[in-house]
C-alpha cells in the first residue's frame, strides 16, 4: 500500500499548516490491531461418547448382516427354540416386570449396538431376568435391527413388544437367562 501525499487546502494558512506538523511531529503510524474472526463452521449436535472399547466382546453375537426376525409392523414376538412357548404371552400380559430399561432414542445403529450389549453384560452380571429396550418408533430403522441383534444372542430366552404401560410398539420387553448358582454356593 502506497501513502498519499498530503496537498494542503487552500483555506489553511502556512502557519496552521505547520502548528498541526508540530504538534503530530512524535505520533508514529497504529498497527494494525484488528484479528479477523476465526469461522466456527456448522455446529452439530453431539451425544455424549459411546465408550467403545468396554462392550467390544459382547459384540460378537451381534451380525449386522443377519436378517432372522420379519416384522409385519404389528407386534413382535419371538421364543428361543427349545424353551417354553408360552414365554411371549408371559411377557405380553406382563407377568415379568423389567429390571432396568435402556433407552435407545437418537442413538447410531452402531452405538445402539454398543448399548445393547452392554446392557445384556449388565443384566448377566446383575442377575436380571427381564429387561425393556425403548428403541422407539421413528424411520424404524432401530425398530428392525433391534430384534435382529436380540435373535442372535444365545442370553435371550425370548421377547414381546412391550405392554402399553412400557412403550407400546415402541420397545420390546426381553426376558433373559440367569446363571443359577451351583451347589457349592447355595446355603
Amino acid at each position: 500500500m502506497q501513502r498519499k501525499k498530503l496537498s494542503h487546502p487552500p483555506h489553511l494558512s502556512t502557519e496552521d499548516s505547520e502548528l498541526f506538523r508540530q504538534s503530530v511531529s512524535g505520533a508514529r503510524p497504529l498497527l494494525q490491531d484488528k484479528i479477523a474472526p476465526a469461522s466456527n463452521g456448522r455446529k452439530l449436535k453431539t451425544r455424549p461418547a459411546v465408550n467403545m472399547p468396554q462392550h467390544e466382546p459382547d459384540l460378537f453375537y451381534f451380525s449386522d448382516d443377519y436378517e432372522g426376525f420379519i416384522s409385519d409392523g404389528g407386534s413382535l414376538s419371538y421364543v428361543q427354540p427349545g424353551d417354553d412357548p408360552r414365554l411371549a404371552g408371559r411377557l405380553k400380559r406382563s407377568e415379568f416386570q423389567p429390571q432396568v430399561v435402556l433407552d435407545l432414542h437418537g442413538l447410531t445403529q452402531r452405538q445402539a449396538k454398543t448399548e445393547l450389549a452392554g446392557l445384556l453384560a449388565y443384566c448377566k452380571r446383575q442377575q436380571f431376568n427381564c429387561a425393556c429396550v425403548v428403541h422407539g418408533k421413528g424411520l424404524g430403522i432401530l425398530a428392525r435391527k433391534v430384534p435382529n441383534w436380540l435373535i442372535q444372542h444365545p442370553d435371550v430366552r425370548a421377547f414381546h413388544t412391550a405392554p402399553k404401560d412400557w412403550g407400546k410398539h415402541g420397545a420390546l420387553l426381553l426376558l433373559l437367562k440367569i446363571n443359577q448358582p451351583g451347589p457349592e454356593l447355595r446355603r
